[in-house]
């Protein structure tokens, strides 16, 4: 053929090729359109099949015969210790909650960090204003989110994020994060704490004397295995990755909680990965893809999912790219692209396989839209 006809039948298979992308693509989205009005539509039937008074308490997190809803902010001093929201019984009754000001300070030198007179200075009136802000609906315990940000703040004292910002600014966006979602009083605290066992002295014996146990579960949950276990850290970085994931999804599936906090610390930082090597963006980015997106869906944090998706997109495509063909439509592209490896790799690891813990994280779906209808009838009240 002549070299006119080559380029010809190129041009025309590249038209082919892109016409069954955007065909697949606009496919992928009508699926998942319909998939969501249908389980839409079949929620509220089965709320419209219950009786007013069981109606209510599907739309609670707690349990019991009598469950109540979250009052309006006004009226949060007059609620209950056992709201399941407020936190678990081990933070309400740690230290953090009931310890005075002097045994609290002793506690601080007692830890593996090893706190110094001068730590009050480390708290930031503003980073406190603007935490108990975003977690009004916690204000009851209020003291406890001061100290676990004293604790985080002091911990931290001197590290930098490569945008050169104080490194405290990425606990508390988490915590922020995990407010927007309205999450209890364990899963703001880890938030805030859920860096301090990798990246400094302080040791998850210290977290669990200073804040509970569920707190330190969650936190050993969203830490990296390679940065405690020395071990681990010698490995090849593929062997340790892959061991990272199975630690982490094995926590997950004993915990929901886990999940959230790890995809709200993953949110931050891909809203901040500008400032990272162009390789470790496109790292990032795929793995956010392959593992934490379709986290998000098993749960149900639409909010988080498409966020989580679009940033990675931005990194993944040029920007000629994402200029034709838009966001949204090189979203489900991507979506194609990585489908199943976290469904592969939960049947292929031989501990998870074991464990079931696939159905285990499909489970904590109806967990979280307790929690949505929780706070969505206590809003409309």
């Amino acid at each position: 053929r002549s070299l006119p006809q080559q380029c010809t039948m190129g041009a025309i298979l590249q038209l082919l090729r892109h016409s069954a992308l955007l065909l697949l693509c606009t496919l992928f989205a009508c699926i998942t359109a319909l998939n969501q009005q249908q389980l839409f539509l079949r929620n509220q039937q089965q709320m419209l099949q219950l009786r007013p008074q069981q109606r209510h308490g599907h739309a609670t997190l707690c349990t019991g015969s009598t469950p109540r809803l979250p009052p309006r902010r006004a009226e949060l001093g007059n609620l209950q210790a056992s709201e399941s929201w407020q936190g678990s019984a081990s933070v309400r009754m740690s230290p953090s909650a009931s310890a005075c000001t002097g045994t609290w300070n002793q506690l601080l030198a007692e830890t593996s960090v090893g706190f110094g007179d001068d730590r009050q200075k480390f708290i930031s009136s503003a980073d406190l204003s603007d935490l108990l802000r975003s977690t009004w609906y916690l204000q009851n315990h209020a003291m406890v989110l001061r100290r676990a940000l004293q604790v985080a703040t002091a911990s931290h004292d001197g590290q930098k994020r490569k945008n050169g910002e104080p490194f405290i600014i990425h606990p508390i966006e988490t915590a922020k994060i995990l407010a927007d979602l309205k999450m209890d009083l364990d899963t703001i605290v880890a938030g805030l704490l859920h860096d301090t066992v990798e990246d400094t002295p302080l040791n998850l014996q210290d977290v669990e004397r200073l804040f509970g146990l569920s707190v330190a579960n969650i936190v050993k949950g969203d830490s990296k295995v390679s940065k405690l276990d020395e071990d681990v850290a010698a490995l090849a970085p593929e062997e340790r990755r892959e061991l990272n994931h199975r630690n982490m999804l094995l926590a997950m599936g004993a915990d929901w909680r886990v999940v959230v906090v790890k995809l709200a610390d993953r949110l931050h930082n891909m809203r901040t990965l500008q400032f990272m090597p162009r390789h470790k963006q496109v790292r990032i980015a795929r793995e956010t893809i392959e593992i934490f997106v379709p986290l998000a869906r098993r749960l149900g944090i639409s909010q988080l999912e498409y966020e989580l998706l679009h940033h990675s997109v931005e990194y993944l495509f040029p920007q000629e790219l994402l200029g034709l063909f838009g966001l949204e439509l090189l979203g489900h592209w991507a979506r194609l692209q990585c489908w199943g490896v976290l469904d592969d790799f939960l049947v292929r690891d031989q501990v998870l396989s074991e464990l079931d813990v696939n159905t285990q994280l499909s489970s904590h779906r109806e967990r979280w839209v307790q929690h949505v209808n929780y706070w969505g009838v206590a809003f409309a009240k």
